[in-house]
């Protein structure tokens, strides 16, 4: 047993593992409100199943999506199994006829590719990547507002190149997060489509109308005591299944749509920059009597000056070189 703590009161639940054994073989309703003590035993409280793997301590509204895929994947497993018994499948086969179905209903597919889960925990990091860039180009600009009115002949603009990475990134991680957003929707629709009508009918057949259909006048060991348990925990998997999904789908559009506004914010800040009014040095102020050093900008205490640097390559550039 596990502990956690609802205001003051410690609560012991159930052991993961026993948790999904006992959905899995019907022993446990998971739409019925599920019976937790304290540690004292002395009090009783009702918790709903999602609340409940939720407290968990390694389950979280983060990985709720991952969990319930992984359990809807063992009940399909379970489905699967129960489709090998014969009983069992008379009994589906007699549904699907009553529903006046040409297709065979029953049959369960797993919507979750195999990277789905490493590749989506990767929007989040690149959201937030992307956005310090955009606020790091942001504050980049308001010092750029101090470049004198003179920069050297034919050289492109100080800052271009670092828009032009920073943009990039920005696009990248846009078009990273809509193709995991294309797939997330694909599923979706996957599990719109799945009929559920005909496992919703076999949520209300007892273990006795499967011998009865079988005419078995004996007890069948093989068949779940509480096998209508099984169909009606699968039905509200799925149906959890698809909110957490659709949720989770609404939170990756929100961080793409800010992305887009981010990205968009870059792009008018290097248009502005170019309406900054400067001018080309001349020819023959590109070289100086001395023996003619290239003059650079030295940003120091957020002015930005003409000099160059003794050690050399140019001061501005490196403040420049986190990107």
């Amino acid at each position: 047993m596990l502990s956690f703590s609802i205001m003051t009161e410690h609560w012991s639940i159930i052991d993961f593992q026993d948790l999904m054994k006992s959905i899995l073989h019907g022993n446990r309703c998971i739409q019925e409100p599920i019976s937790i003590s304290n540690k004292r035993r002395d009090t009783v409280s009702k918790i709903s199943f999602l609340n409940l793997l939720l407290s968990y301590n390694n389950v979280t509204k983060d990985n709720l999506l991952d969990v319930l895929s992984n359990i809807y994947g063992r009940f399909q497993h379970r489905i699967h199994e129960l489709k090998e018994n014969d009983i069992v499948e008379n009994m589906m086969d007699c549904i699907n006829q009553e529903w006046y179905e040409p297709d065979y209903m029953f049959t369960v597919n797993y919507p979750f590719s195999d990277d789905f889960f490493d590749r989506n925990t990767q929007n989040k990091p690149r959201y937030e990547k992307s956005c310090k860039v955009c606020e790091e180009i942001k504050h980049l600009s308001t010092i750029e507002n101090n470049i004198p009115l003179k920069i050297e002949k034919e050289g492109t603009h100080p800052l271009d190149k670092h828009f032009s990475t920073s943009i990039g990134t920005c696009q990248e991680s846009i078009n990273y997060i809509e193709m995991n957003l294309e797939e997330i929707k694909r599923m979706i629709d996957t599990l719109k489509k799945e009929d559920m009508k005909q496992f919703m009918d076999l949520s209300i057949k007892h273990k006795s109308l499967y011998l009865k259909l079988s005419h078995k006048s004996e007890d069948d060991e093989t068949i779940p005591e509480n096998i209508h348990h099984i169909f009606s925990n699968y039905y509200h998997i799925h149906n959890l299944l698809l909110k957490q999904l659709i949720q989770y789908y609404h939170y990756v559009n929100s961080l793409l749509e800010e992305l887009k506004e981010r990205c968009q914010s870059m792009e008018n800040l290097k248009q502005n920059i170019h309406a900054i009014a400067y001018f080309e040095e001349d020819d023959d102020g590109e070289e100086d009597d001395d023996g003619g050093e290239e003059e650079e900008l030295l940003v120091e205490d957020g002015e930005i000056y003409h000099t160059v640097d003794k050690e050399g390559g140019s001061l501005v550039e490196k403040l420049l070189t986190f990107f």
